[in-house]
């Protein structure tokens, strides 16, 4: 919704309902969570998507992310897709560091790409998960979107394109687009 309004904003289409939407979801997140489908609550997603989408930020994205670590997180190799499967994925561990970054904690963001980053088929690409702890890639597929979290996480990280900081709750002022592209936007 940032982006949509900044984009209604950069075309001179302003959007009241937009914004009113976003803030009345980013209120939902804090506020109400028991007004979403709690049966997904056992996906990592679940768990760290409302601080990399910058509805939750600040202090309440550390709590957020503290309080899910230990059910979500196998330190040293990644994030579980769910909390009750033994198996970390690569994209949600990119996803991990995504928002782990946006959030300011970059220390922490390079830490857990670290676990991940040799985690690759003979080719160079990465594989989409492996299980804990006999490590066993699952499944052998080459997928794509594993791929692009690996590559949009390094860009966060190490700022090789204006993308990487698309998602810094810091870069965003009220819904404007960060500064991505120079001072025009």
């Amino acid at each position: 919704l940032k982006c949509a309004l900044a984009a209604a904003r950069v075309l001179g289409r302003e959007q009241p309902g937009w914004r009113e939407a976003m803030v009345r979801l980013g209120e939902a997140i804090r506020e109400r969570p028991h007004v979403f489908n709690m049966t997904k609550s056992r996906f990592s997603m679940d768990w760290f998507y409302p601080v990399l989408s910058g509805a939750v930020t600040g202090s309440d994205a550390r709590r957020r992310i503290e309080r899910g670590w230990e059910r979500f997180v196998v330190r040293g190799q990644g994030a579980l897709c769910v909390s009750d499967q033994p198996w970390v994925t690569v994209g949600e561990t990119s996803e991990l560091v995504l928002a782990l970054s946006a959030m300011g904690n970059a220390t922490m963001a390079r830490v857990v790409f670290q676990w991940i980053v040799d985690r690759t088929f003979d080719d160079g690409s990465f594989v989409a998960g492996f299980t804990v702890p006999d490590m066993t890639v699952w499944p052998e597929q080459k997928i794509t979107w594993t791929n692009a979290g690996v590559l949009m996480a390094a860009d966060a990280l190490e700022g090789m394109t204006p993308g990487g900081r698309l998602f810094l709750h810091d870069a965003w002022k009220g819904d404007t687009l960060p500064h991505l592209y120079g001072p025009s936007l």
